[in-house]
């Protein structure tokens, strides 16, 4: 083998593995964006009941404290499909609090938190509902991000995006 090719050779190797390294340090593909995952609508009961499961990743701050969503204009949802709509806390979430369908007979909203510590990643809590139509899927559901607030364990607002679980990849 000549020098040249040779020295060729060892340039595309070397470039190989800077481009490599520089991929694993998220310089091209950016860093990770704190993300609330809302899950599709999980059928129960024979088609009776329903649930969503919402998820974060990503979580900055010692992870994910607490959540308010705004009874207002947080969770808009179609009340000819659902009805009776109560959320549970998961992985030591408390919900503190939580109102659907009054005043306005399409919106909801809930506070939850955790008391101890946060979530970096995971569940943290889930909507249960009657089913009145059981054609109804999460495009039935509107979260609002700008009704929503997230806040981590060092008492911050996190900054996030939305992603339904059907659009959502981890790295």
């Amino acid at each position: 083998m000549s020098r040249k090719v040779r020295g060729a050779v060892i340039c595309l190797v070397a470039l190989a593995i800077a481009l490599g390294i520089t991929a694993c340090m998220n310089w091209f593909t950016g860093a990770p964006v704190p993300t609330l995952i809302i899950g599709p609508v999980t059928l129960l009961s024979g088609g009776t009941r329903g649930e969503i499961l919402l998820s974060v990743t990503d979580m900055p701050g010692g992870g994910l404290a607490s959540m308010a969503a705004n009874v207002l204009t947080g969770i808009q949802f179609d009340p000819a499909k659902v009805a009776n709509i109560t959320v549970v806390g998961l992985a030591g979430f408390e919900i503190l609090a939580q109102q659907f369908g009054i005043p306005n007979p399409n919106f909801g909203g809930f506070f939850a938190a955790h008391a101890v510590t946060g979530l970096a990643a995971g569940d943290f809590a889930k909507l249960v509902f009657d089913v009145t139509d059981p054609s109804v899927t999460i495009n039935d559901f509107v979260f609002n991000p700008a009704s929503i607030d997230l806040g981590d364990d060092n008492n911050q607002d996190i900054t996030y995006q939305i992603r339904d679980a059907y659009k959502y990849y981890a790295k």
